[in-house]
């Protein structure tokens, strides 16, 4: 079967009967555009109704896997544009949840911004040993609000979610694996994804499907309350545009906001 995407590269595995998604932006670092979220729902919209695929590797082409939103794309975005955006982007992160196959990415060497919030969404994630995951949000004007606060705190509790992202960590390979961000880590080729894949070729397919539904479904009062939350927050801070300057401008202060609202 041949699938045919302008930002994704999608290859399936008869062996494993898995399918390996590569963000292919890579003159970006596979910053995430417009295009690419909607195939990306195209494609999730796909497998929701293929239960023969086993698993689903997501990474990106090149060395990175996401750099985030395309910020020249950012750049020229309505605020109401950008609601509309950022709340499609949390229902394929949402959807990715959901999905019936196990969801692996492949981080390489490091995501930030939006692509870490892409990376929540997956079951298992892997990195290089050299990987760098870079909490960037707030130096973009950012509030995160595809998961980034709440999902990350389930993920690796609220102490390090806080830490990583009020700080502007970046967080390597060990850290990733301290925290369990990450479950593994490769120096060489892709035998993590490899040995992984392997192992879930194995599995009885309903007793997998239907242990990914456990799971999500014991944190998912939790995990509705996180998106409407950040939502909240998020759009909130849209009406400064900070997220629409370059690295050199100043962000709004707080005061100035405050004069702008009354």
């Amino acid at each position: 079967m041949k699938f045919n995407y302008n930002t994704l590269d999608v290859t399936l595995q008869k062996e494993t009967r898995s399918l390996t998604i590569s963000l292919n932006r890579p003159e970006s670092k596979n910053a995430i555009n417009i295009e690419m979220l909607f195939e990306l729902e195209s494609l999730f919209g796909w497998l929701t109704g293929h239960l023969e695929v086993n698993a689903v590797v997501l990474t990106g082409n090149g060395d990175t896997f996401c750099s985030g939103f395309d910020q020249d794309e950012l750049k020229i975005m309505s605020e109401e544009k950008l609601k509309k955006y950022i709340a499609r982007f949390q229902k394929v992160v949402m959807g990715m949840l959901y999905l019936p196959q196990t969801v692996i990415c492949d981080l390489k060497d490091g995501a930030q911004g939006m692509g870490v919030e892409l990376a929540l969404g997956a079951d298992i994630r892997v990195s290089r040993s050299t990987s760098e995951i870079h909490f960037n949000a707030l130096n973009r004007g950012w509030v995160p609000c595809v998961g980034g606060i709440g999902l990350l705190s389930i993920w690796v509790g609220q102490a390090a979610a806080r830490a990583w992202t009020m700080g502007s960590a970046k967080v390597g390979a060990s850290e990733q694996r301290q925290k369990a961000f990450t479950t593994q880590t490769y120096s060489t080729g892709e035998s993590a994804i490899d040995s992984l894949l392997k192992n879930i070729s194995t599995q009885a397919p309903v007793a997998r499907i239907q242990t990914k539904r456990s799971f999500l479904e014991s944190i998912l009062p939790e995990l509705q309350r996180t998106f409407e939350y950040e939502s909240i927050f998020s759009f909130a801070s849209m009406k400064t545009e900070d997220w629409k300057k370059a690295e050199d401008q100043p962000f709004t202060t707080a005061r100035e906001l405050a004069r702008e609202l009354t």
